[in-house]
């Protein structure tokens, strides 16, 4: 496998590195282009950084989120944020049109939820609609792990994924990371592994680097005369 050091001064994968390289990224870095990635491809603000955040911490833990993310947006493009928030109802939540949930608008909706009294993983459960890359759905359920202070269980029909209240992870995450689209089920529960995937910052795929960094270039605001104008000095500092 190519491995390639990213350079933090620009954002464009240079043309010289293979299309099958590997970049390693610091967790901040990752964070920040898949920010600016989501931001490009519509999401609220809110909802932007929560996908930059969700996609760092899967990469600190050896899992490729941006990948996950890119593959998210690229999915979603042209549609309607709102057609892929859920439908909270009790025991179920899907959207309304039935297409697959945005992972970051259910894992955000999910943390909001989660410590109310009611919470809708207590006893049997929630389920899903289907899910668009639901491996992007873990950061959130560990924060929620952590906030009710017990286990939290995502099923799937390929495997189970547990994560405990002080980081634990364990289960089918390989599986998971390969699902482009599925139906999940998450209730508290009793931590069954004690696994807990060590800190290994995974690398990017220099194709997924140069999806993101080109809808991360939506961000910016073109250049206008006006701005080409005021450019420079305002005078001369010649003597």
């Amino acid at each position: 496998m190519h491995v390639e050091k990213h350079n933090p001064v620009g954002d464009v994968v240079p043309a010289a590195i293979p299309k099958t390289a590997r970049i390693l990224m610091s967790r901040n870095e990752i964070a920040t282009l898949c920010f600016k990635a989501a931001r490009g491809a519509g999401m609220s603000w809110g909802h932007a950084e929560e996908a930059g955040q969700a996609a760092a911490w899967l990469a600190l833990y050896g899992l490729d989120g941006p990948k996950s993310l890119a593959a998210h947006l690229q999915g979603a493009a042209g549609k309607s944020w709102q057609d892929v928030c859920p439908d909270v109802r009790p025991g179920l939540w899907e959207t309304a049109a039935g297409t697959p949930l945005c992972p970051i608008s259910l894992g955000a909706t999910l943390c909001d939820f989660a410590a109310l009294p009611d919470t809708p993983l207590a006893n049997e459960g929630l389920e899903t609609g289907p899910v668009s890359r639901p491996l992007l759905v873990l950061p959130f359920l560990s924060a929620v792990a952590e906030a009710l202070e017990k286990p939290v269980r995502l099923s799937w029909p390929g495997g189970d994924i547990d994560l405990g209240p002080e980081g634990q992870i364990s289960g089918a995450t390989e599986a998971l990371a390969k699902a482009e689209t599925e139906r999940l089920h998450i209730r508290t529960g009793t931590l069954v592994g004690e696994t807990t995937r060590k800190p290994v910052m995974a690398p990017v795929g220099s194709e997924t680097l140069e999806f993101l960094n080109a809808l991360a270039m939506k961000t910016t605001v073109p250049p206008s005369d006006r701005s080409r104008a005021g450019a420079g000095g305002g005078t001369s500092d010649n003597d």
